[in-house]
């Protein structure tokens, strides 16, 4: 039966050309090869791993992170609204569990004197909420393919504002809100015929479109990366439609589930809440799968994760990215190429072509210049340097932190070797980087 429907799979979804098809068609089409896709990553393992990574941290850093934010909502008068929105949250988790769970956590933040602390240990608790930001970032650029991280400069910026703007807006808009469907106006107006049972449908839907607006703010902002908004748009809706539903789900289960109390007595809240923890992080990596194929319907369309490059198609792919950053060296009209810029000029995906830019930055060919977006310029000097000398330092290119096997020494295959590197250097004559780059251009 399995193999029936990976039969049907690859011949409805990845072999049939869908082109000439009606527009809803193609769009049903998408959606079906995009879930396939995001299916693959969950039973990859590595989304799983890291959601389970993230729960392990998030316990770690969870009362330092409210203690920062209700130090920040306490400066604008909304503080209040910590207790109610963690009951809200943790509400799929029961009635009781959720009540105990927020004031517990309530009575920690309250506690927290960084005083009594010391220097060691504010700084444990201060390492303890940037290696969430850290850890969640890491899981978003996997989910995006990503293989750089930010530099600490770009970290901090990034995480500081995610810390500190990102609870002050949703509480800020919940305050907003509840003040808002409170006033004398707002009663009057429900009072209206038909508009009241509007009225109190929208205010069921605003806590879903904040949830789907804090998704959506993740996901463009976390990936070191360039992220369209309706990509993390879509990726957004599609979690917080998920995390909806696993709400409700979450509940009707916990309800059911007083036999546990039983066994593990008042250890259950805190399995359940480990439970929830993890099912929240699957659906936020979920979505910024969904997001990231959204960004790259290329790839949906061939149906593979990743993309591999030959041994010929780096070296083209190479000496092709030398010759277009030459060509705006030597403009001086024209700015140094972005990782972005290559990948547009390529029609390709950013992470297809990451892996070749910096194994030419791990030699020393190009460097990366300093400022707030990263640009590719020569690291040595494109005149002098010829072509034959980057094809043997492609050659012999040694990834970080791989072991490199012995050199075998056999007359033959030595031979072999010198006649060819030999007669490619004969062809190419000593062209150097910048000969090339100025062909390339036409000049």
């Amino acid at each position: 039966m399995l193999e029936m429907l990976r039969e049907l799979e690859q011949r409805y979804l990845w072999e049939r050309d869908w082109r000439a098809a009606p527009r809803w068609q193609r769009t049903l089409i998408s959606i079906a090869r995009t879930a396939v896709l995001v299916l693959r990553d969950i039973l990859g393992g590595e989304l799983t791993l890291r959601a389970m990574s993230l729960v392990y941290t998030t316990l770690l850093s969870l009362v330092p992170l409210l203690a920062l934010s209700f130090s920040i909502l306490k400066g604008f008068g909304v503080q209040n609204q910590l207790d109610e929105t963690l009951r809200g949250a943790l509400a799929p988790l029961g009635e009781d569990k959720a009540v105990e769970l927020t004031e517990n956590l309530i009575s920690f933040v309250n506690n927290m004197n960084v005083g009594v602390l010391g220097a060691v240990g504010l700084v444990f608790l201060v390492y303890t909420v940037v290696s969430l930001m850290q850890k969640i970032e890491s899981a978003f650029n996997y989910a995006w393919r990503i293989r750089t991280p930010r530099t600490f400069g770009e970290r901090f910026t990034t995480f500081l504002s995610a810390i500190t703007v990102g609870p002050l807006l949703i509480f800020a808009a919940i305050a907003a809100t509840g003040s808002l469907m409170s006033t004398t106006v707002m009663g009057q107006v429900q009072e209206i015929p038909g508009v009241g049972p509007l009225i109190e449908m929208i205010a069921r839907l605003v806590p879903f479109a904040f949830v789907i607006a804090a998704f959506t703010f993740l996901y463009a902002f976390i990936p070191n990366t360039r992220v369209r908004l309706l990509s993390a748009l879509v990726g957004g809706t599609v979690a917080g439609i998920l995390w909806e539903l696993l709400s409700f789900g979450f509940a009707s289960y916990a309800a059911g589930t007083s036999n546990y109390q039983l066994i593990y007595a008042t250890f259950a809240t805190a399995i359940f809440f480990m439970i929830w923890l993890y099912l929240n992080w699957m659906i936020l990596l979920i979505g910024a799968s969904i997001g990231f194929y959204h960004q790259h319907p290329g790839i949906v369309a061939s149906g593979l994760r990743d993309v591999y490059f030959s041994r010929q198609q780096n070296i083209r792919y190479s000496l092709s990215i030398l010759a277009r950053i030459g060509q705006r060296h030597y403009d001086a009209s024209s700015a140094p190429y972005s990782l972005e810029e290559l990948a547009t000029s390529y029609q390709m995906p950013l992470h297809a072509l990451q892996r070749c830019v910096a194994r030419l930055v791990e030699l020393r060919i190009l460097a990366i210049t300093d400022g707030p977006r990263a640009e590719y310029v020569p690291a040595l000097p494109f005149d002098t340097t010829t072509v034959a000398d980057v094809l043997d330092r492609l050659d012999a290119y040694q990834p970080e932190d791989t072991y490199s096997p012995p050199k075998i020494s056999e007359p033959e295959i030595d031979a072999i070797e010198k006649a060819s590197s030999t007669a490619r250097n004969e062809a190419l004559g000593g062209l150097t980087l910048k000969q090339l780059a100025r062909s390339e251009s036409g000049a």
